[in-house]
């Protein structure tokens, strides 16, 4: 390996305190490069980071809870990287492979680090991968595509006879979800809340969903309740939550009687604190609601569900995408100094589908 290369990786600098600096939460400092010592070790050179909105559980105590990451430690995501240098006679030079790990321009690996795979080995030919990318890895075959595949097939099981609703629905979750539900499992009506004419659209002309919502023109807890009504004289009898808020609101005002409402994610509320208890309690007494109306309310997380991807989803998705079945958006920003950058997107609605860093 080249003398001449540099490493670099980002550390948590300080807790944001709103989404208005949630890009100077972390600080770009240069690192050591790794250095094999031991058998079975490689050395990776990051191609692809993921940025997450669960990634606010880290920066301080959110409203997702859990342990929160301290002042000074590397962050961890997703990523797409190339083996440059190896030990491991399983895993030669050249291969591509994903996991979490620390946001380093080069990584020292041994293989047993969360959600590794091989994703392409050198002597791969005609993969998936050499078609869409290796950005996909962290995209439609990676996290947030289990996330809609197992959340639609397996959490929602939605049936032909189904209304579905879905916000945040031009992300890279609700794309992936609203297809699933429509096209493989042939759900009745497919409508998708998403931000601004763009986004409607695509989801609509492009992605197969039968109708969308612009929560900015529709803007009121009232206004999309209206709204709502207008597109479901029969009832919406599933909701696919990825953002809370008003939306929310509308929904658990209005949804069939033994309905699911399936908590994906809560993205309006990720920046808040459990510490400002001017936020942390901020929505309406929901559990009362589901009483005489035998409501269902299931959270979950494609962790619960990756023990059986090799069996499904990675036999499905990848056929799905071959025969243009499922379609999919990435939004690629360059450098690996972009990536506090590319995180803010995340809250201020400027992607479609999926956003990854090339590095």
């Amino acid at each position: 390996m080249s003398t001449q290369l540099k490493n670099e990786e980002f550390v948590l600098f300080t807790r944001p305190s709103g989404q208005s600096d949630i890009k100077s939460a972390w600080k770009l400092q240069s690192c050591l490069m790794p250095i094999i010592t031991k058998d079975n070790e490689f050395i990776l050179e990051t191609l692809f980071v993921s940025v997450d909105p669960y990634l606010s559980s880290g920066l301080k105590k959110s409203a997702l809870g859990g342990a929160i990451n301290s002042i000074g430690s590397i962050q961890i995501s997703g990523l797409v990287a190339r083996v440059i240098e190896s030990r491991n006679p399983n895993i030669p030079v050249d291969t591509i492979v994903t996991g979490r790990m620390e946001w380093k321009r080069f990584i020292l690996a041994n293989g047993t680090e969360p959600r590794f795979r091989i994703v392409q080995k050198p002597t791969d030919k005609n993969t998936i991968y050499n078609k869409i990318g290796f950005s996909t890895a962290v995209g439609v075959l990676g996290m947030p595509s289990q996330t809609s595949y197992y959340g639609i097939l397996s959490v929602a099981n939605t049936q032909p006879s189904d209304v579905l609703v879905i916000s945040g629905a031009a992300g890279a979750v609700g794309t992936i979800a609203g297809q699933i539900a429509k096209k493989i499992r042939g759900a009745k009506m497919v409508i998708g809340i998403a931000g601004g004419k763009k986004k409607c659209d695509c989801i609509v002309n492009e992605l197969g969903f039968d109708a969308a919502i612009d929560y900015k023109e529709y803007n009121t807890k009232d206004k999309m309740v209206n709204r709502l009504k207008e597109l479901t004289p029969s009832g919406i009898t599933q909701y696919f939550d990825n953002t809370g808020g008003f939306v929310t609101d509308a929904i658990f005002d209005i949804i069939e009687r033994h309905s699911k409402i399936i908590i994906c994610g809560q993205i309006s509320t990720y920046n808040n604190s459990e510490e400002d208890l001017s936020k942390s309690n901020i929505y309406p007494n929901y559990l009362a609601k589901t009483i005489y109306r035998g409501l269902s309310i299931l959270g979950f997380v494609c962790s619960d569900f990756i023990h059986r991807n090799e069996e499904e989803f990675f036999k499905d998705m990848p056929n799905w995408l071959e025969q243009g079945i499922i379609k999919f958006h990435e939004t690629i920003i360059d450098g690996f100094e972009n990536l506090p950058r590319a995180y803010e997107m995340l809250f201020t609605g400027e992607n479609i589908g999926k956003i990854v860093v090339k590095v």
